[in-house]
């Protein structure tokens, strides 16, 4: 079995391949986006819409499949990868639902009231079903890296870099 710091290292470095890439290419797209809206006649809505699924929606579907993969492999417990499986799902589906809400606005379902309140429902929802996930996963493997003991770790670590710079 990995240890907790093992773990957490080898999270921190598939987060730390994907950010620099990541950063590249969304300030392309925020620039084909910009440049639609300039040029292409679209509407303020639409390059929103366009920025959100491929700058936020996309990369953070494909960095969570990732990282649900990368956590697949810390441990062959049948429980733990359900709940690891299901907690990716989760983040994924949230990302879409928040784009689903954005055009069934823009499409006039619902007022803008109704995709406030959904949002942040749903946000809660999924926060809170994260934590008893998290909850869950450290009773069955007491290694497992819950996320914001990841983004401590990676905050540490920016300091320890910033420090020796």
């Amino acid at each position: 079995m990995i240890t907790r710091k093992e773990r957490t290292e080898e999270l921190y470095g598939l987060a730390e391949k994907q950010s620099s890439m990541g950063t590249a290419l969304r300030i392309g797209l925020i620039g084909l986006a910009a440049g639609l809206w300039f040029y292409g006649n679209f509407s303020l809505t639409h390059s929103a819409m366009f920025l959100f699924v491929t700058t936020i929606a996309v990369p953070f579907s494909y960095m969570s499949s990732r990282k649900t993969r990368t956590q697949l492999s810390f441990n062959d417990n049948r429980a733990y990868q359900g709940l690891i499986r299901v907690k990716g799902i989760g983040d994924i589906a949230m990302l879409w639902g928040m784009f689903g809400l954005m055009i069934g606005h823009e499409l006039n379902f619902f007022e803008l009231s109704t995709l406030s309140s959904v949002a942040v429902s749903i946000l809660v929802v999924h926060l809170l079903a994260a934590t008893l996930i998290d909850k869950r996963l450290l009773r069955i493997d007491d290694e497992h890296v819950v996320d914001s003991l990841f983004g401590l770790t990676k905050r540490e670590q920016m300091k320890r870099k910033w420090d020796e710079k």
